[in-house]
């Protein structure tokens, strides 16, 4: 856990790096961000999550059910179609598809061989899921829902196979105390 110091306050950060070889799916990270709270000594504040990804998104959803994780899955698939010539699509992918202009290696800024095209992940991602959320801290503990979870919602995980490389993935969880919060 990285510790960082100013005048007005200390902030903390601890960052989830891993491989992503699942193409689409959620994944509960609600722990680790309670493990850096408690690591933190933070009793009020806030935490934020962040992707450092613009096909990884990060959600606050019930996902401790199966069936709903599949639902979602289902819906966000059906509704976005994938491009006709991502390596997702073969014979059996029963989705539908479309025709974008978009490939990874339009980006100026790619500096990696990567020959699919997944403009679908990235408009699910701009639909489905955040870039960052922020959950309140009170006595220690994050303040979610009876059913809420924090999770990352990977739209775009490569297995590895051809050219395409396997998702390295950053998540920042960032810890903010808060002294003084008084209830209205």
């Amino acid at each position: 856990m990285y510790v960082s110091y100013s005048k007005q306050m200390k902030i903390f950060l601890k960052e989830l790096k891993f491989p992503s070889t699942d193409r689409t799916y959620l994944k509960d990270i609600t722990d680790e961000a309670k493990e850096a709270v408690i690591r933190a000594h933070v009793k009020e504040g806030f935490v934020m999550v962040n992707s450092k990804h613009t096909t990884l998104g990060v959600v606050v959803q019930e996902i401790a059910e199966p069936n709903l994780v599949q639902d979602i899955l289902h819906h966000t698939l059906k509704h976005v179609p994938e491009d006709r010539r991502s390596t997702r699509v073969d014979k059996n992918y029963q989705h539908p598809t479309s025709d974008y202009l978009h490939r990874c290696q339009d980006n100026p800024f790619c500096d990696e061989i990567d020959e699919d095209y997944n403009a679908g992940s990235h408009i699910r991602a701009l639909i489905f899921s955040h870039p960052s959320v922020i959950v309140p801290v009170r006595d220690g503990k994050l303040e979610l829902g009876k059913y809420q979870q924090i999770a990352l919602f990977e739209f775009d995980g490569r297995d590895g196979k051809g050219k395409n490389p396997i998702r390295q993935r950053t998540v920042q969880i960032w810890v903010y105390p808060a002294e003084g919060i008084k209830q209205l």
